[in-house]
C-alpha cells in the first residue's frame, strides 16, 4: 500500500510533489498546490509521529470523527493549523476545515473493505507509517516546520529528503530501525 498516493487520490487532491532538498522547492512548481500539499503532509506527519507508541495507535484506531482524531494526534493543533495557513497563504479557518477534511477522509479511506485484512494484522498502522516515513518526509515542505511542532526535529533534516543509490540504501536501513515506543 502506498498510503500517500492512495489517500491523495481518495481525497481527489492534486498529486503530491517531492521537495528538492537542495533548492527546498517542489519538483514541479507548475503542478504544486501549497494548501493541499501542506494539509495532507502535515496530517500524515502527525499520524506518523502519533503512532510511534502502541497506546496512541490504539486511541487513533478507535476514533470515529476527524476532529477527535486530530485532537488525539496533535498536542499543538492550533499551531499546526496556523503553520499550514501561513505556509499556504490561506486563513486559519480554511486550514482547520481542510485538515479536518483530510482526517475525515483518512477515516473513511481506512474503513474500505479493501483494507479489512490489513487492519487485522498486529501493528499494521505503525508498520504502514514506518514504511511510508521517507515518502512523507520527501514531500514535507521545509517552511511548514511541522517537525518542530511535533517535537521531532529529525523531520526538518533535509538529508531525509535526499534520494539516490546511497540515500536509498540508508533510508531502507532507517526504516528497519524505525521502531515504536
Amino acid at each position: 500500500m502506498n498510503l500517500l498516493k492512495e489517500l491523495q487520490e481518495f481525497l481527489k487532491y492534486p498529486k503530491l510533489q517531492k521537495m528538492d532538498p537542495n533548492t527546498r522547492l517542489p519538483e514541479d512548481p507548475t503542478q504544486y498546490n501549497a494548501l493541499s500539499q501542506s494539509v495532507l503532509i502535515a496530517f500524515l506527519s502527525g499520524l506518523y509521529k502519533a503512532t510511534r507508541s502502541k497506546e496512541n495507535t490504539e486511541k487513533i484506531e478507535a476514533q470515529l470523527s476527524g476532529q477527535n482524531l486530530l485532537d488525539t494526534m496533535f498536542e499543538k493543533q492550533d499551531e499546526v493549523i496556523a503553520s499550514i495557513a501561513g505556509f499556504a497563504e490561506s486563513t486559519v479557518e480554511i486550514g482547520k476545515v481542510k485538515l479536518t477534511e483530510v482526517a475525515d477522509g483518512y477515516l473513511q479511506f481506512m474503513k474500505q473493505e479493501v483494507y479489512a485484512e490489513e487492519r487485522k494484522s498486529e501493528n499494521h498502522l505503525q508498520n504502514l507509517l514506518s514504511s511510508e516515513r521517507h515518502n512523507i518526509l520527501a514531500c514535507l515542505p521545509p517552511d511548514l516546520k511541522v517537525g518542530a511542532l511535533l517535537n521531532d526535529l529529525a523531520m526538518e533534516d533535509d538529508t531525509n529528503k535526499m534520494e539516490g543509490p546511497i540515500s536509498s540504501v540508508m533510508h531502507k536501513i532507517e526504516n528497519l530501525f524505525s521502531t515504536t515506543d
